[in-house]
Formats: C-alpha cells, structure tokens, sequence
C-alpha cells in the first residue's frame, strides 16, 4: 500500500511541476494532419535567425541558480528553487509542504519526498526535462518538434515537444527580447492546463556543487 500511495504522489507531482517530469499524456498532439505538421516545420523556417539565438544563448549556459515561482492553471503559487548545470543535470526545491525534491542526474529524474523520505525514479526519456539538460540544445534535433513560436515586442516564446515521446507534453521557453533574457516555463498537458514556472534572481557565474545533484538518505530542503 505505501507503494501505491508513493506512486500515486508522484503522478499529482508530475502534473504540477516544469518540465520535464511534469505532465500526463498529451493526446492531442497524436493527431497532426499533414497541414499541422507543415505548419510546425514553418515556425522553424520563418523564425531561423532568433532560434539560432536562443539556441547559442542556452547553450552557452553552463550553470544556472534562480528562484522560481511556479503557478498551477488553478492559480494556485508554489516557490522554490531552480538549479541548473550543464550537460545533464538539474534540481528543483519545492518550499511549501510538503516539501519535495526533483533532480535530473544525466538519463534518471528522481522525485523526493523529504518528510516520507521516498524516493521514485523515472527515465528523463519519458519527460522534457533532457531537452534542457542535452549537451547541445538544438530545435533542430531529429527527436524535437517545435509546435508554435509565439512573439510579442517584448517577448519570444518557443513550445517544443519530442516526436517520440508526445505523451509527455509540449514544453516551452519564454525569453525577454532586445536583450534576449530567460524568463519562464511552461508545460501544457491534454487537458490544456498549463503550470508556469517564472525564474527570478537568476545567477549564471557562482559554481554549483555536482553534490546537490545527488539524494542522499538525510537530504532535505
């Protein structure tokens, strides 16, 4: 029983949070026609010149600290914080109770929970999280589709989601423009809800410890 309950954790978990480990099935996106699909390549031809931007911006990421706010279709605000180091790793703090603990550590994404101290693992080829932590970022990637790019006069916002692996949602990235500035997250699931995940004080030049990607018996928040 307190397996099923683990599990069950995990799958509310997976609804809520970013990326990557964080949506149901996304049926929708198993049905393209042929014009949708069409239209998907465009996006890429008719915006080549700022992907290849934000593509050199992301990849010159090699350590990444921020806070972060995270809202839920509901409304309801979640804070926390955002560890990124590049290739391969990631670590998400949740603050509020119960507090959690997600990290991606090369192919494994691991779901803590410090107060039951539990742990489930899941392979980060059935989230969008190894988008963001790939060695090379490129929209271009035979297992990348990019399904809309969406711009204003202040901001570009690019929504991807992997061709083998749909059911694990569309992702997208939200940067400022002029100069070009992470900003957001975002994951849709089927339903069309949409858990967003702002970043704040982000901090690309103080090291981040390889050890914090790593779950350890007495981790805590």
């Amino acid at each position: 029983m307190k397996k099923l309950t683990t599990h069950a954790k995990l799958n509310s978990s997976i609804q809520k949070i970013i990326s990557y480990a964080s949506l149901i099935s996304c049926v929708a996106f198993f049905y393209f026609s042929e014009s949708e699909s069409f239209a998907a390549n465009k996006f890429a031809e008719e915006n080549s010149e700022e992907i290849k931007q934000i593509e050199a911006y992301l990849n010159n990421i090699k350590n990444l600290s921020a806070k972060f706010i995270q809202e839920s279709g509901s409304g309801s605000l979640v804070e926390g914080k955002f560890f990124l180091s590049r290739p391969g790793k990631m670590r998400i703090e949740y603050s509020a109770q119960p507090k959690i603990l997600i990290i991606v550590n090369g192919s494994i994404l691991s779901y803590h929970d410090v107060e039951l101290d539990e742990t489930s693992r899941l392979s980060t080829n059935t989230t969008p999280a190894s988008f963001l932590t790939r060695a090379n970022i490129s929209f271009d990637a035979m297992d990348v589709e990019i399904t809309s790019v969406k711009k204003s006069a202040d901001q570009i916002k690019i929504s991807v989601m992997k061709k083998n692996r749909k059911e694990a949602g569309e992702f997208s990235l939200v940067f400022a423009r002029n100069p070009l500035k992470f900003l957001k997250m975002e994951v849709k699931n089927d339903l069309d809800q949409i858990v967003t995940v702002t970043l704040s004080n982000i901090d690309f030049m103080t090291p981040i410890s390889d050890k914090i990607f790593v779950i350890k018996n007495d981790d805590s928040l």
